[in-house]
């Protein structure tokens, strides 16, 4: 078999094409990564913060550890009411500690960030509090809003206020034994002892020493993992840990007990 001159040239413009197809992608490649590098830096450089002993996990090994609102209050002393963390290579959490700023986020309308709801649905499923689509958001809202009405608000302060005191209580006999509170989950359990009050005449006693109800115990279970999966989104929805497992297990529980009810 021979190879004429016009296939010996379909051969070379087919290597030439390979080659000009190769540069392309190569240099389109090198612009993506020096593209990527820049917006990293220049994120990394944006505010202070711990630094990353590791650019693929970030501040993980600190952010996900039990102690993780010690470490919060250490940066905020150490970086200012405003300081980052860092996920690994795409992601960041920024934290806010200025009173100010606080309020002007808080008073002002923004786009709920998907992936990051996606990390408290477990518990929270479509409910009010993590629902991205509008149209449900409104409908679930008009639902709730006779309970939010002045005069059942009002009916309501004698039950928060009896709660709010043993809360203070709480707080009182921790800082006599010098014992450190978890604020994220001490608001959960006094909301969870007030909820069982107005809403179902029950005493969960959550915030009770040595209590013996179950919903507590479960939340106990449930909320430092969740936080985690706040975090980190893709924790809760891939549940590899055992802590994560238990949180799922333990949620799974809460939704049985609720449907008993």
């Amino acid at each position: 078999m021979t190879t004429g001159p016009s296939h010996v040239s379909l051969i070379m413009d087919g290597v030439k094409v390979s080659q000009a197809t190769f540069i392309v992608a190569t240099t389109l490649a090198l612009i993506a990564v020096a593209r990527f590098i820049y917006t990293y830096v220049r994120a990394r450089l944006q505010f202070p913060g711990p630094p990353v002993k590791n650019i693929w996990t970030g501040n993980l090994d600190q952010t996900m550890a039990d102690n993780v609102h010690e470490k919060w209050l250490q940066w905020n002393r150490e970086y200012g009411h405003v300081f980052q963390t860092w996920n690994g290579l795409f992601s960041r959490v920024i934290y806010i500690g200025d009173p100010g700023m606080i309020s002007a986020i808080t008073t002002s309308n923004w786009a709920k960030s998907a992936a990051q709801y996606d990390g408290f649905r477990p518990l929270s499923g479509d409910a009010l509090f993590v629902q991205t689509n509008h149209e449900k958001w409104h409908m679930q809202r008009k639902r709730l809003a006779p309970a939010f009405q002045p005069q059942v608000i009002d009916a309501q302060y004698g039950a928060f206020a009896k709660h709010l005191t043993r809360c203070v209580e709480y707080l009182d006999n921790a800082a006599e034994d010098k014992s450190l509170v978890d604020f994220s989950s001490l608001h959960v359990l006094i909301s969870l002892d007030f909820i069982g009050d107005i809403a179902y005449g029950m005493d969960f006693r959550a915030l009770t020493p040595g209590t013996v109800s179950r919903i507590p115990q479960l939340f106990e279970i449930v909320l430092p993992e969740l936080m985690k999966c706040g975090l980190f989104p893709l924790r809760a929805r891939f549940p590899i840990l055992k802590q994560t497992r238990a949180m799922h297990s333990a949620i799974a529980e809460l939704r049985l007990m609720a449907e008993k009810a």
